[in-house]
């Protein structure tokens, strides 16, 4: 094997050639690489790896096991192109053992900065924002149901301390929800902007989490999408099932009867919606609101 083969083993890139030592260069603790090998988007090769690799005085093109490897340095000025099966295979059969222990350190440090990474995604953001949204307004139902029983008898006493404590914990509790909701808005009108203006927030957004992601929301039928957010009913006599939609804007206006008939066209809707904003990008949320709003009317229009 005449031909220099970069491959990966544990925390380390490794250079083999047949007529050379193996050359390697230890990445478990450089930030910068660890970082790029997480970022797949990310196609600028890190200075040191660069500077390693000129420093071996290469004169052919470096073989890559990965593409996209092959591509950062070829754009950095290093000739490299992808590896056969065959020359890395071989490449791998010189390599030295790995410790164990250091395998465990790179993986654990790569795991994180991958999971860095993904929390950074304004739609990672979105979902786990959106569940805590819900969580909170739960909780916030429960402590308010709660704190009026206690909160209606307006007499000084024993109490009387605590009342004005828990009033204090209260209005914290809705502001601290408040602001939850105003990051919603953001991140909703970013990540899925026709879907937003369709259903509002946190309506979109939870849907969203709901889903897993855009892209599996894009993939439901309108009759999945009504569905999102319902729980199993109790009682075994079948009816319609409630889920997030039944939050929708403007079902208020509509009598209870024809409640599932909306739900059925706004979710088709949002269907649209989604499929929009993941794979045209368009802006059609005119247009769906403006079909929404014809079909409230001709609900209410029923005799």
């Amino acid at each position: 094997m005449a031909t220099a083969v970069l491959v990966r083993g544990g925390g380390a890139f490794h250079l083999t050639r047949s007529t050379q030592p193996t050359l390697t260069l230890e990445i478990g603790k450089d930030v910068e690489v660890v970082t790029w090998l997480s970022e797949r988007d990310r196609e600028q090769c890190p200075a040191s790896v660069l500077r390693w690799l000129k420093a071996a005085r290469i004169a052919e093109p470096v073989a890559c096991e990965s593409a996209r490897e092959a591509t950062s340095l070829s754009a950095a000025g290093v000739p490299a192109r992808l590896a056969t099966l065959a020359e890395v295979r071989s490449a791998r059969e010189a390599l030295p053992p790995t410790p164990i222990a250091a395998l465990r350190t790179f993986q654990l440090r790569l795991a994180r900065a991958q999971l860095t990474v993904a929390l950074a995604d304004p739609e990672e953001s979105l979902i786990s924002l959106a569940r805590e949204e819900e969580r909170l307004e739960r909780a916030l139902g429960r402590e308010t149901a709660a704190s009026e029983q206690l909160l209606l008898p307006e007499l000084d006493g024993p109490g009387q301390r605590y009342r004005d404590h828990a009033r204090g914990f209260r209005a914290e509790f809705e502001r601290h929800h408040a602001l939850l909701r105003a990051e919603l808005e953001d991140l909703s009108a970013r990540v899925a902007p026709n879907l937003t203006r369709l259903l509002g927030n946190p309506l979109a957004a939870r849907l969203i989490s709901t889903a897993g992601g855009t892209k599996s929301l894009a993939r439901m039928s309108g009759a999945r999408i009504q569905l999102l957010g319902s729980r199993r009913r109790p009682s075994p006599v079948r009816g319609p099932r409630y889920g997030h939609l039944y939050r929708a804007p403007r079902l208020g206006e509509l009598p209870a009867g024809r409640a599932g008939a909306y739900a059925r066209s706004l979710a088709a809707l949002a269907a649209i919606a989604a499929r929009a904003d993941v794979h045209t990008h368009g802006d059609i949320a005119d247009r769906l609101i403006a079909r929404r709003d014809r079909r409230v009317r001709e609900l209410m229009g029923r005799g």
